[in-house]
């Protein structure tokens, strides 16, 4: 490889085929617990041959990634089986043109989401009065996909002599990275778009203010953190936004100016200490009067 010959240290996620079958489905009770910077996430490490080469595999376990996958499996088999008993009732009205190619085309299609094909299993039969379509959920192997399969990752580098841990963490920075990239080309913070300008220069400086910009914006997320660990990028958004600060107008007496009075939005627990956390009280003052 490219990389090994150049001497530098890489980490990738490994095709879930590639590893062996006994390490790639150990128990989620064997995995070790990661520290609080990772919660619910477990993983162990093994050095394996992979392509000839030695190398240290890490399974990975996250249980928000098992629960977000499993929603998405449910949704896409029952959207899958609704569309394959309205199928059934085509096939079994005398006169309908589906021709045996189109069936399988259409069920293919329902059936390609990730794991559907291991789990729906289907026949098609010819009988006196047409063709008829069967069909039915595999549940032994439901049951193995949600025991030995979902919330997993195989993950693989170079980094012989590193912690599962370590791997992990270093890996979580290509979805900082990715987040980055989603939140320039169409997030709603430090969007890249509009972009009103057509020189060279200007548009290197805009790339510039919009890289600052995000600098700053996960240097406070890094502060925060320092109060809410597993606080994401939104939800400080979210948090910070409910802040607020009004300035209240009230009549002159006689001939002297308009009298102010300086309030901030009431704060939930988590407002106040990310306020606290953030030093937000420097940037303004609560003077009524």
């Amino acid at each position: 490889m490219l990389l090994q010959a150049a001497g530098l240290g890489w980490i990738s996620a490994l095709p879930w085929s590639q590893a062996p079958a006994e390490f790639r489905q150990r128990p989620v009770e064997t995995l070790p617990a990661c520290r609080r910077a990772q919660p619910g996430v477990q993983a162990a490490a093994e050095k394996l041959l992979v392509h000839g080469e030695e190398y240290l595999c890490v399974l990975k376990y996250s249980a928000t990634f098992a629960a977000e996958q499993l929603h998405s499996l449910s949704a896409s088999l029952s959207k899958a089986l609704a569309a394959l008993k309205r199928l059934a009732g085509e096939m079994a009205r005398a006169g309908n043109r589906l021709t045996p190619a189109g069936i399988e085309a259409q069920i293919h299609r329902w059936l390609a989401a990730p794991f559907l094909s291991a789990l729906v299993h289907y026949q098609i039969r010819d009988e006196p009065g047409g063709r008829r379509l069967v069909f039915q959920v595999d549940h032994a192997a439901l049951q193995e996909l949600v025991t030995h399969r979902l919330g997993r990752t195989l993950l693989i580098a170079n980094h012989l002599d590193w912690t599962a841990e370590q791997v992990v963490a270093a890996y979580a920075g290509q979805q900082a990275i990715e987040q980055v990239f989603r939140g320039l080309k169409q997030g709603d913070w430090l969007n890249w778009q509009p972009l009103y300008h057509w020189t060279d220069s200007k548009i290197r400086v805009h790339a510039f203010y919009c890289l600052l910009g995000l600098s700053l914006l996960h240097y406070v997320h890094r502060q925060a953190q320092a109060f809410w660990p597993s606080i994401t990028i939104e939800e400080l958004q979210k948090e910070l936004e409910q802040i607020q600060q009004f300035v209240l107008l009230y009549p002159a007496q006689g001939a002297g100016p308009y009298r102010t009075a300086t309030v901030v939005s009431t704060q939930s627990l988590l407002q106040k200490g990310l306020a606290e956390t953030l030093g937000l009280q420097q940037f303004g003052s609560t003077p009524r009067g």
